[in-house]
């Protein structure tokens, strides 16, 4: 009996989790699976590559530099903006994602990074930017 194993083209089923350089992992057995189509273009083009090739219930694991995933860290997407360019009402803290229009009704989300009386700093990094991820995969299903 041959083993089916992954092609450009299958769709796949992994479960996942992702290893951070420190050795911290998100995601767990009880996550709900990703599926995608090999070839596609919805993950990583070094993901897609990895799972070629994957037989149901092998376990891989594939490092994504950030170059590959979610770009270097960019400081000038770090924006100095005016308090007062912001709602009163609107708490501002650090952590809390902010949506920002451009003058061409263009939409990005920023990280507030900093608050003081008159100046609030704002990050348009994706948060993973600049950090190789290790996915941990598992093989689930091949449609």
């Amino acid at each position: 009996m041959t083993t089916l194993s992954s092609a450009k083209g299958d769709t796949v089923t992994l479960r996942y989790s992702i290893i951070f350089e420190d050795g911290t992992t998100i995601g767990d057995k009880k996550a709900k699976p990703l599926t995608f189509k090999i070839g596609s273009g919805k993950v990583f083009p070094v993901l897609e590559d990895g799972v070629i090739g994957m037989k149901i219930n092998e376990t891989r694991r594939i490092t994504v530099s950030a170059e590959q995933g979610y770009g270097s860290y960019n400081k000038e997407l770090v924006l100095r903006v005016e308090r007062d360019a912001f709602p009163e009402d609107l708490t501002l803290v650090p952590g809390r994602t902010v949506q920002y229009q451009n003058r061409d009704g263009e939409r990005a989300n920023f990280v507030v990074q900093e608050v003081n009386k008159d100046i609030v700093a704002l990050d348009g990094n994706h948060p993973l930017a600049g950090q190789e991820l290790i996915y941990q995969l598992e093989l689930l299903e091949i449609n």
